[in-house]
């Protein structure tokens, strides 16, 4: 268990480390931003924590192809979840009228 908590990072240990090394101001914010966007963050409580494998993820770099991709993603999910609150109104009203 020891091992897997040594390996964890708070986003500001990694913007201070980057920092550090490239002379580039990064802050925790920011990597906690981009962690949560490409799906390696940890929330345990209202501690946010990275692991130390997944540090080369932020690194990467995002091209615009990436940035639409996310764009298109998050546009199909919207759709999908209004799609499905439709559904389910329309099945409770026709549900509702039977019930009378």
């Amino acid at each position: 268990m020891t091992d897997v908590l040594d390996n964890l990072r708070t986003p500001q240990q990694i913007a201070e480390r980057i920092s550090a090394s490239s002379g580039i101001h990064l802050t925790g914010r920011t990597v906690w931003e981009k962690a949560k966007r490409i799906g390696i963050a940890k929330k345990i409580g209202r501690s946010m924590l990275i692991s130390a494998a997944d540090i080369p993820l932020l690194l990467e770099e995002v091209t615009k192809a990436d940035k639409r991709q996310q764009r298109e993603n998050k546009t199909a999910d919207f759709l999908q979840r209004r799609n499905l609150a439709a559904l389910r109104k329309t099945r409770l009203a026709r549900n509702k009228g039977k019930g009378e």
